[in-house]
C-alpha cells in the first residue's frame, strides 16, 4: 500500500514546494510508494485527508495559518515543519519584531501604495500578533530546515520516514564543506557591507567578510562560500547554537573574526547587532534564538513596541 502524503503552505514562499518537485527523478523513484493526496500549488483540495506524513512549508503569521497548520495535525500521523519558516520562522519571522499595529501602520496607513489607507476588511484572516514557527502552535514529528532543503536532504529525510533506510543526515555545519582555507591575516579590517572577497582560496571570515557558515546546520552543501558569496544562515542554527543557551552568532563569529584578522570582538559583535534583521533574519523568530540570555532582537532591530 502507498504511503499517502499531504502538504500544506502557511506563509512563506512556496519554494519548499518547488524544491519537492526539484526532486525530479528521485521523485518519479517514489511514486511507487507514495501518494500525494494534498499539494496546494499541485491541485484543488481544499479539505485535509488522512495521510500518513504531513509536510508543512510556512511559519504561523495569521488565524488562517494556525487553523491550517491544526488541521494538517489533526489529518496526519507524522508531521514534518519543512524549510526554515516552518521550522525557524524564516524571513517571515522578522514579523516577530513588531506589533500588529505597527506593521498595519507602516504598510496601509503610509505605505506608498495605499493612496486611500485601506486596511483589510473583516474578511481577510486576521493578522496575529506576532510570528512563529510551527512548533510553537502544534508538536511537530519531524525538523527539515533549509531555504529551501535541498533535493538531496529532502529525498533522504522521505526515504527515512517511509522506511528508516537512507543516507543519516548531516549535523555539520556549511563551514566544514568549505573548501576555502583558514588563515590568519591580522590588520585585515571589518568590511561592513561586503558579501563576497578578492581571494577566492581564503575564507571569507579572514578576509573581513561576516560569514555565517560556522554557525549554520548544512542542508546545502555549501554553494554559496565556494561561489565566493557569505553564508547568510538560511539553513538556520547549527547544533552547537542551539544546544547552548550561551552561545549565540554574535559571539561565535566575533570570536572567530578576532583570532583570524585581529579585529575587535566589540567591533564584529556591534555590527552584527546593528545588522540583526540581516544575521538573524531566518531564525530570529524561533525561542532557540530569542531566549538566549546574549540576545536582545527586539532592542537592537525591533521597533520599540515590543516588550513581552
Amino acid at each position: 500500500m502507498k504511503a499517502k502524503i499531504s502538504t500544506e503552505w502557511l506563509s512563506g514562499c512556496s519554494g519548499c514546494h518547488v524544491a519537492i518537485v526539484d526532486l525530479h527523478e528521485k521523485l518519479l523513484n517514489l511514486a511507487d510508494e507514495v501518494e500525494f493526496v494534498r499539494v496546494p500549488v499541485l491541485m484543488d483540495e481544499k479539505g485535509y485527508p488522512e495521510a500518513d506524513i504531513g509536510i508543512v512549508e510556512g511559519a504561523i503569521r495569521s488565524v488562517h495559518d494556525r487553523e491550517a497548520v491544526e488541521h494538517m495535525r489533526d489529518s496526519v500521523r507524522t508531521l514534518v515543519a519543512f524549510g526554515t519558516c516552518a521550522v525557524y520562522g524564516g524571513p517571515s519571522g522578522i514579523g516577530w519584531l513588531h506589533d500588529s499595529e505597527s506593521v498595519f501602520a507602516q504598510v496601509y496607513d503610509g505605505g506608498p501604495t495605499n493612496a486611500g489607507h485601506e486596511r483589510p476588511d473583516a474578511g481577510a484572516p486576521r493578522l496575529e500578533e506576532s510570528v512563529v514557527p510551527i512548533d510553537e502552535v502544534v508538536e511537530v514529528d519531524f525538523l527539515l530546515p533549509g531555504c529551501p532543503p535541498s533535493p538531496y536532504f529532502i529525498a533522504a529525510a522521505l526515504r527515512l520516514l517511509l522506511d528508516g533506510s537512507g543516507p543519516k543526515l548531516s549535523k555539520r555545519t556549511v563551514c566544514s564543506g568549505c573548501t576555502r582555507k583558514m588563515s590568519r591575516r591580522p590588520g585585515t579590517a571589518l568590511r561592513k557591507g561586503a558579501v563576497t572577497a578578492a581571494d577566492e582560496r581564503l575564507c571569507l571570515l579572514s578576509q573581513g567578510v561576516v560569514c555565517m557558515g560556522s554557525v549554520t546546520l548544512d542542508r546545502c552543501f555549501s554553494p554559496c562560500p565556494q561561489k565566493g558569496v557569505a553564508c547568510t544562515g538560511c539553513n538556520g542554527p547549527s547544533l552547537n547554537i542551539i544546544r547552548e543557551p550561551q552561545v549565540d552568532y554574535r559571539g561565535v563569529l566575533a570570536g572567530t573574526m578576532s583570532f583570524l584578522t585581529g579585529i575587535s570582538e566589540a567591533d564584529v559583535k556591534a555590527y552584527i547587532e546593528a545588522e540583526a534583521k540581516t544575521f538573524y533574519a531566518y531564525s530570529l523568530a524561533s525561542p532557540a534564538i530569542y531566549k538566549k540570555p546574549t540576545v536582545e532582537l527586539r532592542e537592537w532591530a525591533g521597533d520599540g513596541h515590543r516588550h513581552d
